[in-house]
């Protein structure tokens, strides 16, 4: 686990080890720019949801307590486009960016299990299929360029929450905090930050995140 700033000197691989992609990436469709350092996510196919999303860029989380944060950049999006910071497995959840009908929206979204649970079982569960439905749980009108965002997580109780800033300085928290699922074996290696975009509509979009900065908190 390591912060970025995606600032890169000659000869330095565009991304550290701590860095993973969720599927194999589209490399022709993401990149890190410089001048300022950023890291270019751009759409080149239809998805129905995040977990279908081919550039997820991911890090582990960490316990007992983890934040991940991130600055990004929505000026290029598409009609459709979803981007953000997401608290990545099968029942996710996610801070992001939806544009529709040319006006843009922070977003917080989640999906659950589709049992009986309810978003109260904890612990491990033995599930082969994709979720695939998702509900917006908040949305708030976006009026400028670039938005911060912030996932944290608490594994002491198994519970992500999420927040934006227009700032950088205050935070304000959106939607409802996510409780935490481990199944498996579609994502068996737990709860991971990831960075994403993705299209719904039309492709060739694309987010600027300037930095992922992770703290112990």
């Amino acid at each position: 686990m390591a912060s970025d700033e995606f600032e890169r000197k000659q000869n330095d691989p565009k991304l550290p080890l701590a860095w993973q992609w969720n599927h194999n990436p589209d490399n022709k469709n993401w990149d890190i720019l410089q001048n300022p350092g950023r890291l270019r996510i751009t759409t080149s196919r239809i998805d129905t949801n995040v977990l279908c999303a081919k550039n997820i860029l991911t890090q582990r989380t960490f316990g007992p307590k983890c934040s991940g944060s991130t600055l990004v950049n929505v000026s290029n999006m598409k009609n459709g486009d979803i981007g953000g910071l997401i608290a990545l497995q099968n029942k996710y959840g996610y801070v992001g960016v939806k544009k529709e009908n040319n006006k843009t929206m922070i977003v917080q979204v989640q999906t659950n299990l589709g049992a009986k649970e309810k978003n109260e079982k904890q612990g491990i569960i033995n599930l082969n299929d994709i979720i695939t439905s998702s509900k917006v749980i908040e949305q708030v009108p976006l009026t400028q360029e670039q938005v911060y965002f912030k996932t944290a997580i608490d594994f002491e109780i198994d519970k992500a929450y999420f927040y934006y800033s227009l700032d950088g300085k205050k935070w304000k928290k959106i939607g409802d905090s996510l409780q935490m699922v481990y199944s498996w074996p579609k994502h068996f290696m737990g709860y991971r930050f990831g960075l994403f975009n993705y299209a719904t509509k039309e492709i060739g979009g694309n987010v600027d995140f300037d930095y992922f900065r992770i703290d112990e908190r």
